[in-house]
């Protein structure tokens, strides 16, 4: 029977940065008919007891839930402190996914402010810090997020840097991870992607060029980061299954037993962060479940539906954490956790 490992929240499409990337918070060339316009999710965001509504029944289904916080921006949900002190009285898994950005600051000290305690907290930070010819939102999020994860190294429990690492700024890998590593602050390697077709409509990238490539100088690289015992998230398994699947090749088989979920912000169910999908981006959160806490069987139908007919495959690594966890489940304590080392 499918147990859903983790769930990724949009919890808004809403975000203080334009970047180039990144096609989730606007209207993008191409956009599906299916698809409504950005305008229809300002207004139709989750409310509060929808949400904590939503996570009391994913708790329900698996108490060893996973729940990430994404936007959009997550902090710019005036809610969030609502929501995380709920999971803190719960006991529900969670991390907050945020670009960390100079405008954001505020926000994540108000969070602070007005939560007892964050237990788990991603921010944005990417090689292109090493890139003397960088400018703009990238580069500038990438410097904050930094900044900020030092700052709050000691406060907070499970404190990640996501790294996102394209084909101009892999050579810098190793030593973001080595840097990171000095400041006590975990690194989740991810590779860029690219929109394969209109219906991804996380990424605004349709440039292959973009992509990583398998090649000799960045197995050296990920073998330098195992040697050197740097922190990673999930380690060395994770690592390996990153190798296998470049330049974008994943196949999570979420048709098959569906270890992980996506919520939009509106609460519409998507195929996955990467791609909305069609049939089952008709299916609401207050759908996801039976009475009795399993999964609605005619879910499966319909992200079988959407997955055969728009996916050609990804690079989101969430994809192989939750697999590996359902495949594993004594890897449970890597995903819940991550200041382990190697």
């Amino acid at each position: 029977m499918s147990k859903i490992r983790i769930v990724n929240w949009l919890l808004t499409r809403k975000c203080n940065l334009n970047c180039s990337y990144c096609a989730i918070t606007k209207n993008y060339e191409n956009k599906p008919k299916e698809y409504p316009d950005i305008s229809h999710y300002y207004k139709n965001e989750m409310p509060l007891d929808y949400i904590l509504n939503g996570l009391k029944k994913f708790k329900e289904h698996n108490p060893d839930c996973f729940n990430i916080f994404y936007g959009g921006e997550s902090l710019l949900r005036p809610d969030l402190p609502d929501i995380i002190n709920y999971c803190n009285k719960e006991n529900i898994h969670y991390t907050i996914i945020t670009n960390n950005s100079t405008d954001i600051q505020p926000m994540i000290e108000k969070l602070f402010e007005k939560t007892e305690y964050i237990t788990g907290f991603t921010g944005s930070v990417d090689p292109v810090i090493f890139d003397k010819n960088a400018s703009g939102d990238i580069l500038d999020k990438s410097l904050a997020g930094l900044k900020a994860l030092t700052k709050y190294k000691d406060s907070i429990k499970d404190l990640t840097a996501e790294i996102t690492v394209s084909n101009d700024n892999v050579k810098h890998l190793h030593k973001l991870v080595s840097l990171l590593t000095e400041h006590e602050i975990v690194s989740d390697i991810t590779f860029i992607d690219t929109a394969k077709n209109p219906y991804y409509d996380f990424s605004n990238v349709t440039d292959p060029y973009n992509l990583v490539k398998k090649t000799k100088a960045l197995g050296f690289q990920f073998v330098n980061i195992l040697e050197d015992n740097l922190l990673t998230h999930m380690g060395e398994d994770l690592i390996k299954k990153i190798l296998n699947i470049l330049p974008s090749n994943l196949d999570c088989e979420i048709e098959k037993n569906i270890h992980n979920m996506t919520i939009d912000a509106d609460g519409s169910v998507r195929l996955c962060l990467r791609i909305a999908g069609v049939e089952i981006n008709k299916i609401k959160l207050d759908d996801v479940f039976t009475k009795r806490g399993d999964i609605n069987p005619y879910i499966k139908k319909y992200i079988k539906f959407d997955k055969l007919n728009f996916c050609e495959g990804c690079n989101w690594t969430c994809m192989i954490h939750s697999k590996m966890v359902d495949e594993d489940e004594s890897q449970l304590e890597s995903l819940l956790h991550s200041e382990k080392r190697i």
